[in-house]
């Protein structure tokens, strides 16, 4: 997505990308939205809110695919309430006292609401999801369409190996690849990490050393991650791919960027929240073939932006770089007042890039937000900029108010500012499973 070709309808820039932002028409193939928010006195039969894609994004749904299933349509009023009906001239759903119930105020915390139809959940998708997935040869573009809104939770591992490329599309073959991926990945361990350290070169070490200092700090708010064979299964990981990517090495970041990969191959065999899952229940073989997966879609995941990550990380760079112009197209009162408070891009967005927005959002609203990464494919790094910017211009008003203290530890700076409203935000409006 070329920033310098977005305006190509003859439409100012700034009044292109608010209306964008805002979930209106916008000249491109991605719609951005704001998720309905209700109250959570709401009675059954409303919906509540929307799954947490419709924070930021809005998918394209036709009424009919080529799937031959006919969903119902959604759509986002401009007051904000959500419609759901067969046809767009449907009505808003109003609570039993005959009313649609406004949104709460950004910022005001409202009283957690209970989920209910989730739109990646709702049955007419998973209906589309299992009759895509049973075909012989899998469509990827139907796949990567129905996907960019969400994916069933049971369905997510196959999903993503398959969006990913590293199962194909053929149905027959995947079987004999996913034997010979686990095995290469079996034979890895002895070779580069099941080895007396004297036998390691000074890199080699110093690597290790990094790993096992970044491991603990991983996913500090799911327990999970923190037990003691999982830690051991991404320090694995994390090792072994760095020395054999040494045009970048393992660098910090990269060991939040596996969680999502080991959560959702996990999920195929435990049942109920994370908080409930022990890792003692399963088998060796069953650990090492979920490592062996988890390994090999990092690899995936990470060829497309391993410039993030090389010396001197200029996709991080270039990404930041194209954050900021945008913003300042969209509003550029905004970056004057970051400019007069002296805080720089690089400063507070440096770690969403880094980390792809994983240390800034819930584990499980991270996990539907690579939903869409993944579906967008090579054109990831640029939906990035674009999430990236709607996610600071949500708080737009807040932030003008506020004043910035920088700190010498960038992550600070990010912490202090503007991660807190999205925490707040979306733990009290936004459901997500």
């Amino acid at each position: 997505m070329n920033l310098e070709q977005r305006d190509s309808g003859g439409v100012k820039w700034g009044e292109n990308v608010k209306s964008f932002l805002k979930g209106r028409s916008f000249p491109g193939t991605i719609k951005l939205s704001r998720s309905n928010r209700t109250s959570a006195n709401s009675q059954a039969g409303s919906i509540d809110s929307t799954d947490a894609t419709e924070a930021f994004a809005k998918s394209r749904s036709p009424s009919q695919d080529s799937l031959g299933v006919s969903p119902s349509t959604q759509e986002v009023t401009d007051s904000g309430h959500l419609t759901s009906s067969s046809n767009p001239s449907s009505t808003p759903k109003a609570s039993a006292g005959g009313s649609t119930t406004p949104p709460p105020s950004v910022g005001t915390p409202s009283s957690p609401v209970r989920p209910s139809a989730y739109r990646s959940m709702s049955d007419t998708r998973v209906k589309k999801f299992d009759k895509l997935l049973g075909e012989q040869v899998v469509d990827l573009d139907l796949l990567r369409e129905l996907a960019w809104s969400g994916t069933p939770g049971d369905l997510r591992p196959l999903c993503w190996q398959l969006l990913l490329g590293y199962l194909p599309p053929n149905r027959d073959r995947r079987e004999q690849i996913l034997a010979r991926k686990r095995r290469e990945y079996r034979d890895m361990v002895p070779e580069y990490y099941d080895i007396a350290n004297n036998d390691r070169s000074e890199e080699e070490m110093g690597a290790l050393r990094q790993v096992s200092v970044d491991v603990p700090r991983t996913a500090p708010g799911v327990a999970f991650f923190h037990e003691a064979p999982v830690q051991k299964c991404l320090e694995r990981i994390l090792y072994i791919w760095g020395i054999r990517h040494p045009a970048s090495g393992y660098v910090q970041g990269i060991n939040d960027l596996v969680t999502p990969f080991l959560a959702a191959l996990l999920s195929q065999h435990f049942d109920g929240p994370m908080e409930l899952w022990d890792i003692e229940t399963l088998s060796e073989e069953t650990m090492y073939a979920v490592e062996a997966d988890a390994y090999w879609m990092l690899c995936k995941m990470l060829d497309g932006i391993q410039d993030h990550y090389t010396n001197a990380q200029p996709g991080i760079q270039r990404t930041v770089f194209k954050l900021k112009e945008l913003v300042r197209r969209i509003d550029e009162p905004m970056c004057q007042h970051m400019e007069t408070e002296g805080l720089e891009f690089l400063q507070f967005s440096f770690r969403w890039v880094n980390c792809l927005l994983l240390r800034e959002i819930p584990f499980q609203l991270g996990l539907r937000l690579w939903d869409t990464y993944l579906a967008e494919g090579p054109g990831m790094k640029e939906f990035l900029i674009y999430a990236l910017a709607a996610f600071l211009l949500t708080w737009e008003k807040e932030l003008k108010q506020m004043d910035f203290q920088v700190n010498e530890d960038v992550t600070h700076a990010s912490a202090g500012c503007v991660c807190y409203c999205y925490r707040h935000y979306y733990y009290y409006n936004y459901n997500y499973y």
